[in-house]
């Protein structure tokens, strides 16, 4: 008697349970159709762990590796420059061979929608150069007694709500003789985060490297009067990509900075020049990135 009844339930039961099973499919159906499969929430990365000594960890070096982040998104920006603090790094050997303290550029947290992304890769950067020191020329012991050191700072080009320009500078004293300098340039697009490179600003390339090379023998003859090395300028200042590498962005024009022994010898340094929007204009984009700085209309 009880089987039979367990029976009868089941036949009344089943027919309800299959009704919503259909139902559930049916709306599911529905919606996929109607809608598309509802895309997961993207939620902005964090800025990377800090770790002892100021530095971040684990960052990627390119903005477009950031999930949820295309080349073609922009942010509203505020109408104030965002604020940067100075993060420290600082390593050494325990065996005494090698030390390094850079301090280089970040973003306060919020202080611009994708500042994180800017800090990511600037951190990136860093960790670069470091590591590139400590397992090269860092642990080998050039003299008796003597510490390989690299040693780092940074400037600020440009800082305004839309874009930022910074100028490290790294001086290696590993060699026995004289410390050796060398300088990176780093710029960025605010709204999207992204590290500018030449094409952006420029629609003739090769115009803008003929302009710059004139316009620098010209400012580098008058900053080094006597030091000034004609054959050694020249070359170091022929309009090719190699010799304009290190360019930031400033509110009177395109500044270059030249590498060491680049346009003369050790004494000459890093110098650098500014060449004008208004010499450069002819060959810029009038809708890129610094198209303002050079008075192009807005929209154009």
């Amino acid at each position: 008697m009880e089987s039979k009844f367990l029976m009868r339930r089941l036949k009344a039961v089943l027919p309800v349970a299959g009704i919503v099973v259909l139902a559930v499919v049916a709306v599911t159906t529905a919606m996929t159709i109607l809608g598309g499969d509802a895309p997961e929430p993207v939620v902005p990365p964090s800025v990377a762990a800090t770790v002892p000594g100021g530095s971040q960890s684990g960052a990627p070096s390119a903005a477009a590796s950031v999930p949820g982040y295309s080349p073609g998104y922009t942010e509203p920006l505020p109408s104030t420059p965002p604020v940067v603090r100075t993060e420290r790094r600082r390593e050494r050997d325990p065996g005494g061979i090698w030390y390094v303290d850079f301090m280089y550029p970040q973003f306060q947290p919020d202080a611009t929608p994708l500042g994180y992304i800017v800090n990511q890769d600037i951190a990136s950067e860093i960790d670069t150069r470091i590591a590139a020191f400590e397992g090269g020329p860092a642990a080998v012991r050039q003299a008796p007694g003597k510490r390989n050191q690299l040693t780092g700072s940074y400037g600020i080009d440009m800082l305004s709500p839309d874009l930022v320009s910074f100028t490290l500078r790294w001086v290696d004293d590993t060699a026995i003789d004289h410390p050796a300098m060398s300088v990176e340039t780093l710029n960025y697009a605010l709204n999207t985060g992204q590290r500018l490179d030449f094409g952006a600003i420029f629609a003739d390339q090769p115009g803008a490297f003929a302009v710059l090379s004139e316009q620098s023998r010209i400012q580098l003859r008058q900053l080094l009067g006597n030091a000034y090395d004609q054959t050694a300028a020249e070359m170091g200042t022929s309009p090719i990509a190699t010799n304009f590498t290190n360019w930031a962005l400033t509110e009177a024009g395109l500044k270059i900075t030249f590498s060491e022994f680049q346009v003369g010898d050790y004494a000459t340094g890093t110098p650098f020049v500014v060449v004008s929007w208004s010499d450069l204009k002819l060959v810029m984009r009038p809708d890129g990135p610094v198209s303002r700085l050079a008075g192009f209309p807005a929209g154009t």
